[in-house]
């Protein structure tokens, strides 16, 4: 006699009609994760690079000349920081710090602030951007940093959720 063994077809296997919703929205769950990961880590090497790219200059950083030369309605405010060294030591620092924070997820939130920030320094450095109108790259970065100030981003593959059951009383600067 010839034992029937009734075999459960594999829900996530090559038949996607034949998944629970729950099933279906944990995999929606998991890649949307994945593009969350790869957005934080890409933008964390952005800001690494730019930081990495100022401190390697041949005979340093300076943001002296690029602000001495802005024309826009807020010049006059950046005319103040032109050739103190501490502005330009603030910003290799900040562009590092916050690479490194979003590459490995610790602090998200916090470097994230701290990120948007910078962004809107430079864009209202050169505002109105020379193209794109009213949207340039620093305006986008910063919005992505928005998103990762709310979506939990350094939970996602990253130290922000072993840290903030660590140091519960920190969690508003993780995620």
């Amino acid at each position: 006699m010839v034992e029937r063994y009734s075999y459960k077809v594999d829900v996530l296997g090559s038949n996607p009609s034949r998944r629970t919703k729950a099933e279906r929205v944990d995999i929606k769950m998991k890649y949307q994760s994945l593009a969350l990961f790869l957005l934080r880590i890409s933008l964390g090497w952005l800001f690494l690079f730019a930081g990495y790219a100022k401190l390697a200059t041949t005979g340093g950083f300076s943001a002296k000349q690029f602000l001495l030369n802005l024309h826009g309605p807020f010049s006059q405010f950046y005319l103040l920081m032109a050739g103190n060294p501490l502005v330009d030591n603030l910003v290799i620092l900040g562009e590092i710090l916050i690479g490194i924070c979003l590459i490995l997820g610790i602090l998200v939130r916090f470097a994230s602030f701290w990120g948007i920030i910078m962004m809107l320094l430079y864009y209202f450095a050169e505002y109105p951007p020379e193209n794109g109108l009213i949207v340039n790259d620093q305006l986008i970065y910063a919005l992505i940093l928005v998103y990762f100030m709310f979506s939990n981003a350094g939970c996602f593959w990253g130290f922000d959720k072993t840290l903030e059951k660590k140091f519960p009383k920190y969690k508003k600067l993780m995620g």
